[in-house]
């Protein structure tokens, strides 16, 4: 099972069986023609009087939202490392030479981080 299914399952889930997997879990979740295949799911508290189907829903739109997210922070420390180690081996630049592609790079950065 993937971290991002993990976190997603743990954050609206109390308990489900270890050898279920990820897609079984949402399968016996939305299957309304088998109940009997949710009796070892149990939802949170907080989120009790919602349907199982719906919660499944919860459960896949927090996987995409994490996998999204982490994606995001990954690629943006990537970034950085990148554009480190490009300004460790050009030996720093001109702050005003607004052409030199690392001054170009940290602009493309800022408008990043600013959405």
């Amino acid at each position: 099972m993937k971290l991002s299914e993990a976190f997603a399952l743990d954050s609206w889930l109390s308990y489900y069986p270890d050898g279920m997997t990820y897609e079984e879990i949402i399968d016996a979740m939305t299957d309304d023609e088998q109940p009997h295949r949710i009796e070892n799911i149990d939802i949170w508290g907080a989120v009790v009087d919602c349907g199982y189907s719906e919660v499944a829903e919860f459960i896949e739109n927090t996987r995409t939202h994490f996998e999204q997210t982490a994606r995001l922070a990954i690629d943006e420390t990537g970034y950085k490392k990148a554009l480190q180690e490009l300004l460790e081996y050009t030996g720093g630049w001109d702050l005003t030479n607004k052409e030199h592609p690392i001054y170009k790079a940290r602009m493309v950065l800022k408008k990043r981080q600013t959405i």
